[in-house]
């Protein structure tokens, strides 16, 4: 009987391990070359892999699709009325480049915290890094930072304390109790700043010119300190 129960066991065994895998999922077949090949240039069609397009490249394929520039401006010659329509499109893309590029600036500002500084330099550092921005042509990055000098200086004179979370015309303000024959001036150059930084106004110049001259005045012009200003 012990005999006939091993081979019974066994053969039940071999009938369950047979069952398994008859059950198991069969293995994938491995695709031929062709088959690759179709997947391969289905995944490459995929949007992900495509070079984005400039600006220019999208509007001048919708004139392409959508007009001849050929025949654009009637009456003229050919050759005249591509030159035009070139002419147009690229207005197009720069106005759309400058209003996108006032719009992010106006987001930004938007979403920025609205304070004076963003980082502990002295007024030096500051003035050097204005004079830096002027000679490199960005007028906005100059007369932002020279007011920051101007509100810097008047701290390290001791004549008004910067804090934290200290916006332009707070900071005005305060610089208009220690030199207060200049407090028009001064409110008038917090501002600028706010419209400099936030893109309500694109820097020339003369804006970097006028916050120079400014910053000349505050630093010959005698101040309250603190401290007699508590007394």
């Amino acid at each position: 009987m012990s005999a006939m129960s091993q081979a019974a066991g066994a053969a039940l065994h071999r009938l369950e391990a047979r069952a398994a895998l008859l059950a198991a999922p069969a293995a994938p077949a491995t695709p031929d070359a062709e088959e690759a090949r179709r997947r391969a240039e289905a995944e490459l069609a995929k949007p992900v892999y495509r070079e984005q397009e400039s600006l220019w490249s999208v509007i001048w394929r919708w004139i392409r699709d959508h007009l001849d520039p050929r025949d654009v401006v009637p009456q003229v010659p050919e050759w005249l009325s591509v030159l035009i329509v070139l002419v147009l499109a690229a207005v197009l893309v720069v106005a759309l480049c400058r209003m996108l590029t006032r719009i992010s600036v106006l987001r930004r500002g938007r979403v920025g915290d609205g304070l004076l500084f963003d980082d502990d330099r002295d007024s030096a550092a500051l003035v050097l890094a204005a004079d830096a921005a002027a000679g490199s042509g960005d007028w906005a990055t100059a007369v932002i930072e020279r007011f920051r000098a101007i509100i810097r200086s008047l701290d390290e004179r001791g004549a008004i304390e910067d804090y934290p979370g200290m916006t332009a015309r707070e900071a005005a303000d305060l610089a208009s109790t220690a030199i207060g024959a200049m407090s028009a001036d001064l409110v008038r150059a917090a501002a600028l700043f706010d419209a400099v930084r936030y893109g309500e106004l694109v820097a020339e110049p003369a804006q970097d010119a006028w916050m120079r001259e400014l910053a000349d005045q505050v630093a010959r012009a005698p101040v309250t300190d603190l401290a007699e200003a508590a007394r």
